[in-house]
């Protein structure tokens, strides 16, 4: 027993006499393993002597941690207001809702999806497969007024060499599309060319936890979970195996009737606690978990594992914070380029049109920090009381009193600063004048 025993769990702090493991009962006792079995039929019996993962895509979405990272910054990016602009000049980017570009992004983005789950599906391919693509369907004007995105596996890519151009094949819809037709998000890749799946380069390590997980399963299935050992002087001896096989049989059938067992003559119980094996495979589970979050630069607190302590900070603003700045942004800032350049026809991009995502929610912070913040602006002269009102959706105050900018102290309005200041220097007559005059304009 000892040989089988060192092969599948490795090396033991101690080698136990001669026993038979009992526990959980399996359903067709003929899988339980003996005492006089090998390694290899050991293991045969097990279920794991062909122990193998196959890792995709597919497997990957079943380990609950790349999961839960991938949906997580794919719900976050795509639940972000996503608006089409138009720069000015000096009066700043104004918001165009007139525009059909608009209405798909804010309203519904094709028919068949709000924009919610449109931009979630393609920021999902491309972060499982390592890239994703979303038709651009436009108006007799050329305006975009629908965005389709289509799952990975329904798309094939071709590379025509002579012009160096990407075509999308959708065979299932008899479709060839061209790469100015296309919103093309890609993942790291050496080439840029086309996204490498993460899958692919991370291969490994998601193995590691796919493999585990397995074993896991195939030792819960055959029911092999050791409870203790039953000792006996006389187990171990050929021609004893038929009473040691006896006497298992009646411990197991005595504990699932009635919970409790008398032991024979001379036959003793050792409890088995958790062995190093088992400690060893948490271990890998654990470290597992911390290895699919670094691939995405996430924190294990920010997928719900409460247990772990984070090192980004013990507030929920620094975790955003640093959370916004290095993972979603980049792939915000990748979208928006490609919107920006492939769903505006060539005059609106010269005349300044644009698209940009809102962050503001998620770098703001608490109600107390925002609030001290937009009272500072307001107080500095930076924003009007109507544009610190815009945060919350206010409308601005009546009769245009919340238009002008003041300065902390006196309040004073910013065109009338120099002018207080050469009152004060000729006195407090002058400086009286100076804010008589400020408050008839105000009136």
């Amino acid at each position: 027993m000892a040989n089988w025993y060192s092969k599948l769990f490795g090396r033991r702090s101690f080698v136990p006499e001669p026993s038979i493991a009992i526990g959980p009962v399996a359903e067709e006792r003929s899988v339980l393993a003996s005492t006089m079995d090998d390694a290899q039929v050991f293991l045969k019996k097990l279920g794991l002597e062909h122990l193998s993962v196959y890792v995709s895509a597919q497997n990957a979405m079943g380990i609950a941690t790349f999961y839960g990272c991938v949906k997580f910054i794919s719900n976050q990016i795509a639940s972000l207001p996503y608006n089409v602009y138009r720069s000015t000049g000096k009066d700043g980017a104004v918001k165009q809702y007139e525009h059909p570009l608009n209405f798909a992004l804010e309203t519904r983005l094709n028919k068949n999806m709000g924009p919610l789950v449109g931009r979630r599906s393609l920021i999902l391919n491309c972060l499982v497969h390592g890239w994703a693509i979303a038709e651009v369907k436009r108006d007799l004007n050329r305006r975009t007024k629908e965005i389709v995105p289509y799952p990975r596996k329904q798309v094939q890519i071709l590379h025509d060499q002579d012009s160096d151009s990407y075509f999308f094949d959708i065979p299932h819809l008899n479709k060839r599309l061209s790469q100015d037709d296309v919103i093309f998000l890609k993942d790291l890749s050496f080439d840029g060319a086309i996204g490498e799946s993460i899958v692919d380069w991370q291969h490994d390590t998601l193995a590691i936890d796919l493999t585990a997980k397995a074993h896991t399963k195939s030792f819960l299935k055959n029911r092999t979970f050791m409870g203790g050992f039953l000792s006996h002087p006389a187990v171990g001896q050929t021609k004893d195996e038929d009473a040691a096989k006896k006497i298992k049989d009646r411990v197991n059938t005595a504990l699932s009737e009635d919970g409790m067992a008398v032991l024979p003559k001379d036959v003793t119980y050792h409890p088995l606690g958790l062995s190093p094996a088992d400690s060893r495979l948490l271990e890998i589970f654990g470290m597992s978990d911390k290895d699919i979050a670094k691939l995405f630069n996430m924190s294990l607190a920010m997928i719900g594992d409460t247990e772990v302590q984070s090192s980004w900070g013990s507030g929920v603003e620094q975790m955003y914070t640093i959370l916004t700045n290095s993972v979603l942004i980049p792939i915000a800032k990748q979208i928006e380029e490609e919107v920006n350049y492939k769903c505006f026809r060539l005059d609106e991009i010269r005349s300044g049109y644009y698209t940009s995502h809102n962050f503001k929610g998620l770098l703001r912070g608490d109600f107390k920090t925002q609030s001290e913040h937009l009272q500072r602006m307001v107080t500095a002269g930076i924003y009007t009381p109507d544009e610190a009102r815009s945060y919350d959706d206010k409308g601005p105050l009546p009769n245009g009193t919340g238009a002008r900018a003041y300065m902390n102290g006196t309040m004073t309005p910013l065109e009338l600063i120099d002018e207080v200041k050469t009152s004060k220097k000729n006195g407090n007559k002058g400086s009286s004048a100076g804010a008589e005059r400020g408050k008839g304009d105000q009136e």
